[in-house]
């Protein structure tokens, strides 16, 4: 099992990612649930859990 944290460089939201080699997981991309910025595209050959550990800044639209 492989631990990183993984942070988004479009808004800064953080990430804990989880892999387990031994276990195959599915083919596709994680996208931020935040901005929808591709984080990371899986091949599948293992299983790769990602869960949001820091939210982002965010600043208001009308400037207060």
């Amino acid at each position: 099992m492989k631990k990183s944290d993984v942070s988004c460089p479009k808004c800064g939201a953080g990430f804990r990612r989880i892999e387990l080699s031994s276990r195959p997981g599915t083919k596709g991309d994680y996208r931020c649930p935040v901005c929808n910025t591709v984080l990371e595209v899986f091949d599948g050959n293992s299983l790769v859990a990602v869960r949001l550990t820091v939210q982002p800044v965010t600043t208001r639209s009308d400037g207060s």
